[in-house]
């Protein structure tokens, strides 16, 4: 509802404002200089301006259900960036500094209060909202797979009631409750009630239609896993050709947005450089001490946009020839070829540093689809329609796949999330992406 965002969004931007008062109170023993506290208020307006929009790029005032970490985690970085900008700020309004220290004493404040407030109003969204109870619809595997997502034990804020699915499954292979064929979905909806609906793919479309009119009725929500197809309407424009209703659906970057891309990349990939090169370094060091006779870096082919194969630059976190009993496999998590040094650098995400060479040379971008191995590449285009879509992207150190998804989500949902970015694609959605791409740093869990 707009009140509660708009509830969560005065009392953010207050106690960003009264942890700097607390935090001034404290560095001087409870007497504010005038002048001092004059130079904060100067500033104030820019640094609460800067938070809401740390709050906003990191979806804290988007509606949805989310665990107490992914909320915690992005308090971190909201706080965090929040105080960076308060210190540029200062810093570059050298008529209204004021002591260093107290943004020191302001980030644990800040992100104690904020912690303690966010947490009340998840407690209290958890406590209103309750358990949504769902039903999945869709051909029976996809289904049962679906399910099993969103009823996973880590996960107490959905619960399934069953599964509507196609006439002729294999009941005895479903361990989902079943409560009717497509056909039968106006029964199963009102003998289960649910709170909300979730259409799978792959639903023919001559029953999507009557559904989505069931649900409509009903006045419930729903939750669409979109097709290809779908996807490409995502950003059309309704027009009209020769008097005929249309939707117009564009190619996926126009040549503005990869100018823009290119000079983005270039820049930060030159900023990155400077903080990257001791880092690398250090990495360099600990990976010749724990393995004297392995390399230092990893060369591996990758497929990248249009097909082309490049060789992709990571430091080495595995053991080497880690592929020569098992051939070539996907990495996993708790992966046991990783060694102790690899395990961190994988965590931190360091290992990709040395990709920002592959980002100035042009054969990758900061943000897009994640590269894969020919190998891979070619089993993927076996079993997922439209892969190759996502090659006319170029590929990226990380994307919306990495930072929406997990270790287990499928080549086909990491297909969609690729699409989705393409059509959606813009300087603010990259800016999105890499501030999410920190928070998924912190939420090991997550990362994919």
């Amino acid at each position: 509802m707009r009140w509660t965002k708009v509830v969560k969004i005065a009392g953010d931007l207050f106690l960003v404002n009264f942890s700097f008062w607390l935090a001034f109170w404290l560095r001087f023993g409870g007497s504010i200089p005038a002048v001092n506290w004059h130079a904060y208020r100067t500033i104030a307006i820019w640094i609460t301006l800067a938070a809401f929009v740390f709050f906003y790029s990191y979806g804290l005032y988007v509606g949805g259900r989310y665990r107490w970490i992914e909320i915690f985690a992005a308090l971190v970085w909201v706080v965090a960036l929040t105080i960076l900008s308060g210190l540029g700020i200062s810093y570059m309004l050298q008529k209204y500094a004021f002591p260093r220290s107290v943004f020191l004493l302001t980030a644990p404040i800040q992100l104690a209060l904020l912690s303690i407030w966010r947490y009340a109003v998840w407690r209290c969204s958890i406590w209103l909202q309750g358990t949504l109870t769902l039903v999945v619809v869709g051909p029976a595997v996809t289904a049962c797979q679906r399910a099993r997502q969103v009823a996973r034990e880590d996960n107490r804020l959905y619960q399934v009631a069953g599964l509507v699915v196609e006439g002729g499954s294999t009941m005895s292979e479903i361990e989902f409750p079943v409560l009717g064929t497509y056909h039968e979905l106006p029964q199963a909806l009102d003998a289960s009630r649910p709170g909300a609906v979730l259409f799978c793919d792959g639903i023919p479309l001559e029953y999507r239609e009557m559904m989505l009119k069931e649900i409509m009725a009903r006045n419930l929500p729903a939750f669409i896993v979109p097709d290809i197809y779908e996807i490409f309407l995502a950003q059309a424009r309704l027009g009209q050709l020769d008097g005929i209703p249309v939707f117009r659906v564009d190619g996926f970057i126009a040549v503005p947005s990869r100018a823009w891309k290119r000079a983005f990349d270039i820049a930060l990939s030159l900023c990155l450089s400077i903080i990257a090169v001791p880092l690398i370094l250090l990495a360099a060091l600990a990976i010749k001490i724990e393995s004297p006779r392995g390399p230092v870096f990893y060369r591996q082919q990758r497929v990248g946009q249009g097909g082309r194969v490049f060789q992709l630059i990571k430091l080495r976190t595995m053991i080497p020839n880690a592929e020569k009993d098992t051939g070539p496999v996907l990495a996993t998590a708790g992966d046991p070829r990783l060694t102790r040094v690899g395990r961190i650098l994988r965590a931190t995400r360091i290992d990709e540093l040395p990709q920002l060479w592959n980002v100035l040379k042009g054969e990758m971008s900061f943000i897009g689809p994640r590269p894969e191995r020919p190998i891979f590449v070619e089993q993927f285009r076996k079993e997922v329609p439209g892969y190759d879509w996502r090659h006319q992207l170029k590929v990226g150190i990380t994307g919306l796949a990495q930072v929406q998804g997990r270790y287990s989500t499928t080549p086909a949902d990491k297909l969609r999330y690729d699409l989705l970015y393409a059509k959606t694609i813009s300087p603010l959605s990259d800016a999105q992406i890499l501030l999410h791409t920190l928070k998924v740093m912190l939420m090991r869990d997550k990362a994919s």
